[in-house]
């Protein structure tokens, strides 16, 4: 068996793995950051790849590295923090609770997210949502947000043993996107969440929340 001299160092190209790696996440860093501060001040449609590319001191041909379209920087934001509403509705699925409670975390969790943001920014982002699914099946699954507690909700008896969870997270993330929409036109300057969740849970549930 061949001895490996004592003192021998790794690859040398793993060790330079790690500086080209953080490099590459310092650059895509650098396109969202100025992607969003741009779309703060300029708005989302007067603002493109070149603006974005000037603002991040990169040059266009490393921008497309990272991303195949300016639409896909707005995906990378994360207005709508998925992951957060889930760990909320788990949460609420830890004690005692009513199906409108569960769907009211969930809403609770996306309205703080988007209040953060321009209205412009967030019709964009909800729009693109949908534009990912019909390009390309399963891309994008809008049902993704409301399955998860929906099976909790059947798992502790919210909801019937035979409902269909699919379809009722799909009605709900209508509804919720629907109510995105009005809240970024103007036309509904209430907070979304409580009157929400109930319509929601009205008709997922077929019983009037408490």
């Amino acid at each position: 068996m061949a001895r490996v001299p004592h003192g021998a160092k790794d690859d040398p190209g793993q060790e330079r793995a790690v500086p080209v790696r953080a490099r590459s996440q310092a650059s895509r860093d650098a396109i969202v950051q100025a992607a969003l501060a741009l779309w703060r001040t300029k708005g989302y449609a007067a603002t493109t790849v070149t603006d974005i590319c000037k603002a991040a001191g990169v040059s266009k041909a490393l921008f497309y590295v990272y991303f195949a379209r300016r639409e896909d920087v707005l995906m990378e934001i994360e207005i709508f923090t998925m992951r957060d509403a889930h760990l909320a509705a788990r949460d609420v699925a830890a004690r005692p609770y009513e199906l409108v409670d569960l769907i009211r975390a969930v809403i609770d969790v996306l309205e703080r997210g988007m209040r953060r943001y321009p209205p412009e920014l967030v019709f964009e982002t909800v729009i693109e949502t949908y534009r990912i699914e019909q390009r390309a099946e399963g891309a994008a699954d809008l049902a993704f947000l409301f399955r998860e507690p929906f099976e909790l909700a059947r798992r502790d008896g919210k909801l019937p043993p035979d409902a269909d969870v699919e379809r009722s997270a799909r009605i709900a993330q209508i509804m919720v996107g629907d109510g995105i929409r009005s809240w970024t036109a103007g036309r509904c300057e209430q907070p979304l969440t409580e009157n929400l969740a109930r319509e929601i849970a009205l008709l997922i549930g077929g019983v009037p929340p408490r």
